[in-house]
């Protein structure tokens, strides 16, 4: 896949870093190489579309409220960016969603009733769910000096 003008890609043994600017138009690229990643790693397709499905969702959460035109973020000083780390170790993939938007009380976030969501077809407000349903660690820090750090671990599981 040619890597769009905007977008920094390094490679090295067992990782792969990724920055793109915090804009929407990027998320099918980002999809198109977590999901070449995670393939690569020996994940069967199944486990591939969650992964894809869970960094999608995280990646769209930072756009839509990390960067939220209406909220103040760290360094705004700078454009909106969104940096990936993607890494195998110890049969598991790692990756590490980093913004320097709007921090997050996640520990605290409660989802709202999602049975009663999905009755009402509700749009939105299944990211979260998703991310923990679908992968096998979720953690989130957030810091002045480094920003927000999402990380998302899912083990690949011999046959």
């Amino acid at each position: 896949m040619k890597t769009p003008d905007q977008v920094r890609v390094k490679k090295t043994t067992g990782k792969m870093e990724i920055a793109t600017p915090g804009d929407v138009s990027y998320l099918a690229y980002i999809r198109t190489m977590v999901t070449e990643l995670a393939r690569q790693v020996g994940f069967p397709e199944p486990e591939v579309a969650k992964i894809e499905m869970a960094v999608d969702e995280a990646c769209s959460n930072v756009l839509e409220h990390a960067y939220a035109r209406d909220k103040q973020w760290r360094w705004q000083h700078r454009e909106p960016e969104i940096r990936l780390e993607i890494r195998t170790e110890d049969g598991r993939l790692v990756i590490e969603i980093n913004d320097h938007g709007q921090g997050f009380e996640f520990d605290k976030f409660q989802p709202a009733n999602l049975e009663h969501r999905v009755a009402e077809m509700a749009p939105g407000g299944y990211g979260i769910h998703i991310m923990r349903k679908f992968m096998d660690e979720v953690q989130y820090s957030s810091s002045d000096q480094t920003g927000n750090t999402l990380r998302l671990v899912k083990y690949l599981k011999k046959s």
